[in-house]
C-alpha cells in the first residue's frame, strides 16, 4: 500500500495516525514513518479495510434498531 493511499484509508476510516498508532499499540513514530522511511507492513490494509467494515455494520446496527424502535 502507498503512503497516499495509507491516508485516504485512514481518512475514510474517521482516523489520524495518533488515534491509528493507538488503535495498533504502536509508537506515534514508527507510524508516522510508514510509506517514507519504514516500508508499510503487510497487515495494515486489511486491517484497515476490517475496520471500515465494522465501522459500516455498527452505522447500520443503529440504523436498524432506531427503526424498530418506531415500529
Amino acid at each position: 500500500m502507498t503512503l497516499e493511499r495509507f491516508k485516504e484509508k485512514l481518512h475514510s476510516c474517521d482516523l489520524n495516525l495518533k488515534e491509528f498508532s493507538q488503535l495498533v499499540n504502536m509508537p506515534y513514530s514508527t507510524v508516522a514513518k510508514y510509506g517514507r522511511s519504514n516500508p508499510m507492513p503487510g497487515w495494515v490494509e486489511p486491517f484497515l479495510n476490517l475496520y471500515y467494515e465494522n465501522m459500516q455494520m455498527q452505522h447500520l446496527k443503529q440504523e436498524i434498531k432506531s427503526l424498530a424502535q418506531k415500529l
